[in-house]
C-alpha cells in the first residue's frame, strides 16, 4: 500500500475517473449523521481561509481516508481507480464541489471554471461516462448523472421527475442540502446599503473561501493498493469506518467482488440482470425518510431490521437448515458458500427468485391464502415461518400442487391462531419450523407434503408444540385476553380474519380497509352506572368482579372494529347510545348484528354469549384435522 495526504483539491484535480465497484453498497449518507458534521468542517475551514490576509487557514483539518485499487490505464480512456473504502466520503465531497460550482455558476462567479475541473475529466467526450471524476455505483448512477449535469436543484427536481426536495433520491437531496448551504454562507456578507457590484464582489469571496479550504485546509489520507495487495480482505478490515455495513451489504460485495475477478463472468451483467432490484425497488412515499423498499426496517421480535438483512437471514436458515444467528449473517452466509460452491450466477439467479417470494410475504398485496396468510403473520410477529414458507412457496406445482400449499398454509397458520389464543409460548418455533422444514425437504417425491405437515403439527401433546383442539381453544376464545394496549394489531388481525369470513354471497365484495382501530363493546373506561355487572360474573379462581371485568373486557366477545373517528365518537357512555352510532354509521359485517336486534344493556355474560357465537367462525377460519 502507499499512503499519501493530499487535499480534497488536489484530489479531484486529476484526471482520472473514482469508480465504486458495484460490489459496494449504494449511497446511504444522511443529513444529521454525515451532511450536517461535513458541512461545519468545510464552513469553519472556509472561515479560517477568509480571516487570514494571505487566505491561508491556520491549520488542516482531516476528513478520513480514502483506499484505492488503481487499475491500468486501457486504450485513449483516461486513468481509472477503484473506491476500495471511503466511496461514501468521496461520493459526499464530490456533490458538493458540483453544488458549490452550480452556485458559482448561477451568480457569475470567476471561480467556476476552476470548480468544474474538479467535476469532470475535460479529455473525455461530453456524453461519455467516463467525464465524470466520481462515478457512483449502480443503483446511483441516473441520480449522480442528473446532479452532476442539471445545473441547479431546480433542474434536478426536472431531470428526476420529482416534485420536490423531500422526495429526492437520497444522492440529489445531498446536492439540494449543500447548494442550500452554500448559498446561505455566501449571502451572508452582504448589508442593507451595498449595491449590485459589491454583493457580488463579497459573494465571490466567500465562494473563493469554499474554494480555498478545498485546496488548502481540507486533507484526506489516500491509500493507493499495489499488486500484491488484496483488496477483499483490506475492504473487510476497513467495512467498519463510517455508516456500518449491513450484513447483507457484506455478503453482496463479497460476490461481486468474487464475480469481478473472475474473467469468465460479467459483473455488471449480473447486477442488472439478478441484483438491481434489491438496490433500486421504491415505494410510492418514503417511510422516516426511506423509501427503498429493501431497506425498510421491518420488526422482528424486539428488533427491528432491513427487509434486506431479514431476507438474506431467512434464505439462509433455509438453505442450511439450521437455527442461525442473525448477529452473525455474514460470517454464516461465507461457511455456507464455502460447502455449497455452485456458481455465482445460479446463486444469484436462485436468491432473485426466492427474493420476489420474500417480498410478497413482507408486503402482501393481493387475495391468495398465501397473502392472507402474509398480513396476519405480520400482526403475530412470529417471523421463525418465514424460511419454510420461502421453501414452500417456491416449489414446482408438480411437487405441491396449488390446493396442497393453501391446506398447509390453513394447517400452519390455524397452529399459530390457536396457540396464540391460547397464550402457548413460541419460545421453541425457530428450531420446531426448522425441523419441519428438514422433513419436508426430506419426504420422498410420492409422500404428500400436506400429511408430512400434519404429522408434525399434531405429534406433540407437550405445551410448547400442542395443536390447541377445539375444547381448548373454545376455552381460551372465551376467557383469555387477546387485546394488548402494546400491540393491538393482534386482536384487530383476529377480527378482520372473522369480517372477511362472515361475507355472505349477498354481501357486497369490500375488503375492510387498513385503518380501522379495535373497540371496547363493554368500554374500558364506563361507569358501573351504564354498564352494571353480570349475572352471575365468570369468575375465575381467587378474582374479584373488578379483576374479571378487566379480564373480559379484553376477550374476542368485546371487541368490533370501526374507524377512528368512529371509535372516538362512541367513547365511554351509555350502550344505547354506543349502539345507534355504530349502527348509523359502520357498515362492516361484523357490526351488522347490532341492527337486527339490538341488546339494550352489555355485559360480562353478553361478552360471552358473543365470545359463542364468533368462536363458530374461527373453527371454519382455523380447523384442526380430528384425532
Amino acid at each position: 500500500m502507499i499512503p499519501s495526504t493530499m487535499s480534497v483539491s488536489d484530489l479531484l484535480q486529476k484526471q482520472r475517473r473514482y469508480v465504486v465497484p458495484l460490489y459496494q453498497r449504494a449511497y446511504v449518507w444522511s443529513e444529521q449523521n454525515q451532511w450536517e458534521p461535513l458541512w461545519e468542517d468545510i464552513e469553519r475551514q472556509a472561515e479560517a481561509c477568509l480571516a487570514n490576509e494571505n487566505f491561508m487557514p491556520t491549520r488542516s483539518h482531516f476528513l478520513g481516508a480514502i483506499v484505492l485499487n488503481v487499475a491500468k490505464i486501457v486504450g485513449a480512456s483516461v486513468a481509472r481507480s477503484e473506491v476500495i473504502d471511503g466511496q461514501q466520503r468521496l461520493t459526499t465531497l464530490q456533490l458538493f464541489v458540483a453544488a458549490l460550482r452550480d452556485f458559482a455558476d448561477k451568480v457569475g462567479s470567476e471561480h467556476t471554471a476552476k470548480l468544474t475541473r474538479l467535476t469532470i475529466n475535460e479529455d473525455e467526450p461530453r456524453d461519455s461516462d467516463g467525464r465524470f471524476k466520481v462515478w457512483p455505483t449502480n443503483a446511483d448512477r441516473v441520480a449522480f448523472r442528473a446532479v452532476m449535469t442539471a445545473g441547479s436543484p431546480s433542474g434536478v427536481l426536472t431531470a428526476l421527475e420529482v416534485a420536490d426536495v423531500a422526495a429526492l433520491p437520497r444522492i440529489a437531496a445531498a446536492y439540494a442540502y449543500f447548494h442550500e448551504q452554500i448559498a446561505n454562507f455566501a449571502d451572508a456578507c452582504a448589508v442593507a446599503d451595498d449595491d449590485e457590484v459589491a454583493v457580488q464582489a463579497k459573494r465571490d469571496t466567500r465562494i473563493f473561501g469554499l474554494y480555498q479550504s478545498l485546496r488548502t485546509a481540507l486533507q484526506l489520507v489516500v491509500i493507493e493498493l499495489e499488486d500484491k495487495d488484496d483488496p477483499q480482505v483490506i475492504f473487510e478490515t476497513l467495512n467498519a469506518r463510517g455508516q456500518p455495513l449491513l450484513p447483507s451489504d457484506l455478503i453482496r460485495n463479497h460476490v461481486f467482488l468474487l464475480a469481478a475477478i473472475d474473467p469468465a463472468l460479467n459483473p455488471d451483467k449480473l447486477y442488472d440482470t439478478y441484483w438491481r432490484t434489491f438496490d433500486e425497488t421504491r415505494i410510492e412515499a418514503a417511510i422516516r425518510g426511506e423509501d427503498r423498499f429493501w431497506h425498510l426496517e421491518e420488526r422482528q421480535g424486539r428488533l427491528a431490521r432491513p427487509r434486506i438483512d431479514l431476507f438474506m437471514f431467512h434464505y439462509l436458515v433455509m438453505k442450511t437448515e439450521r437455527d442461525l444467528n442473525v448477529g452473525a449473517l455474514f460470517r454464516e452466509f461465507r461457511d455456507w458458500r464455502d460447502l455449497n460452491p455452485t456458481s455465482i450466477e445460479d446463486f444469484l439467479k436462485d436468491l432473485k427468485a426466492h427474493g420476489s417470494v420474500f417480498a410478497a410475504l413482507v408486503a402482501p398485496t393481493g387475495s391468495s391464502r398465501a397473502d392472507t396468510f402474509a398480513s396476519r403473520l405480520k400482526a403475530l410477529d412470529t417471523s421463525a415461518v418465514y424460511p419454510l414458507l420461502l421453501y414452500i412457496l417456491s416449489l414446482p406445482v408438480a411437487r405441491l400442487p396449488l390446493t396442497d400449499r393453501d391446506q398447509i398454509i390453513i394447517d400452519i397458520e390455524s397452529w399459530l391462531i390457536r396457540r396464540f389464543v391460547c397464550q402457548q409460548t413460541n419460545k421453541n418455533y425457530n428450531k420446531f419450523f426448522v425441523q419441519l422444514l428438514v422433513k419436508m425437504n426430506k419426504a420422498h417425491n410420492q409422500d404428500s407434503l400436506v400429511d408430512v405437515v400434519r404429522r408434525e403439527l399434531t405429534r406433540s401433546n407437550d405445551s410448547t408444540l400442542v395443536w390447541p383442539d377445539d375444547n381448548a381453544f373454545s376455552f381460551a376464545w372465551r376467557n383469555n385476553p387477546v387485546y394488548v394496549r402494546s400491540r393491538p394489531d393482534r386482536s384487530a388481525m383476529l377480527l378482520r380474519a372473522i369480517e372477511a369470513h362472515i361475507h355472505t354471497t349477498k354481501s357486497e365484495a369490500i375488503r375492510a380497509p387498513n385503518h380501522l382501530t379495535v373497540e371496547h363493546l363493554l368500554p374500558q373506561n364506563g361507569s358501573l352506572a351504564h354498564y352494571p355487572y353480570g349475572v352471575p360474573m365468570p369468575l375465575a379462581k381467587d378474582e374479584t368482579d373488578a379483576l374479571c371485568r378487566k379480564r373480559i373486557q379484553d376477550t374476542i366477545g368485546n371487541l368490533t372494529l370501526l374507524t377512528r373517528e368512529l371509535n372516538a365518537a362512541v367513547s365511554n357512555g351509555p350502550f344505547p347510545k354506543k349502539v345507534d352510532q355504530i349502527v348509523a354509521d359502520s357498515d362492516l359485517r361484523l357490526n351488522a348484528w347490532l341492527r337486527k336486534e339490538p341488546p339494550s344493556s352489555w355485559s360480562e355474560v353478553s361478552i360471552g354469549e358473543r365470545s359463542d357465537r364468533l368462536f363458530q367462525y374461527a373453527v371454519e377460519i382455523w380447523p384442526r384435522p380430528p384425532g
